[in-house]
């Protein structure tokens, strides 16, 4: 079993690692032997996608060439051949972050444009994408007010260009109000850990 973390946190002390650590003590759990990739995108020579639309022209049935050369197509060619892949940013202004959006904006080599954005390749079987967020508004707030809607479509496309199967998603609210908010997030984030260890 092999995971790939992205990590689109600009701040490492934050709520979102923290749940992104429970979540693999979850995974070690249930499988000690398991296998973990962390990229921090932050820290990674990632360039900006420049609208060139040179990868749309490339008829490569998984993932198009990108001209831009940098670390993002080893990246991504990791996570297309992990078992899950786990998406983890904080919801700044309705959106994730910007570091995680400069990411998703290179993740266009994965996907054709006949019917709107539709990946290149099928799912495989039981590969499972795993969507992680944490906002200020505690929850039900945060979903009432429409802050994790646009995380939520965007990262759970992601993840089908990544070829998963199923999604899994924790859309954390208000873990800095207090310890019990804290602990019940990081408690849900566990037992995914566990949930999704027991499939492979």
């Amino acid at each position: 079993m092999k995971i790939i973390i992205l990590d689109g946190v600009h701040n490492k002390q934050g709520m979102t690692l923290k749940l992104v650590a429970k979540f693999l003590e979850g995974v070690r759990s249930v499988n000690p032997d398991v296998e973990i990739v962390t990229h921090d995108l932050l820290n990674e020579n990632i360039q900006f996608c420049k609208g060139c639309g040179k990868c749309t022209e490339d008829k490569d049935p998984v993932n198009a060439k990108c001209i831009i050369e940098d670390d993002c197509e080893k990246i991504k060619q990791e996570a297309l051949e992990s078992d899950v892949v786990v998406f983890a940013t904080p919801i700044y202004e309705y959106c994730v972050s910007s570091v995680m959006k400069r990411f998703l904006e290179r993740c266009l080599t994965l996907v054709t444009f006949k019917l709107g954005p539709v990946a290149r390749a099928k799912p495989i079987e039981g590969k499972t994408g795993v969507v992680i967020c944490s906002s200020g508004a505690p929850f039900p707030f945060n979903h009432l007010m429409g802050i994790t809607r646009y995380p939520k479509f965007i990262l759970h496309l992601a993840s089908k260009f990544f070829r998963c199967q199923k999604v899994e998603m924790i859309m954390a609210g208000g873990m800095a109000i207090n310890s019990k908010m804290q602990a019940k997030w990081e408690n849900r984030a566990h037992k995914l850990g566990q949930k999704v260890a027991r499939k492979f």
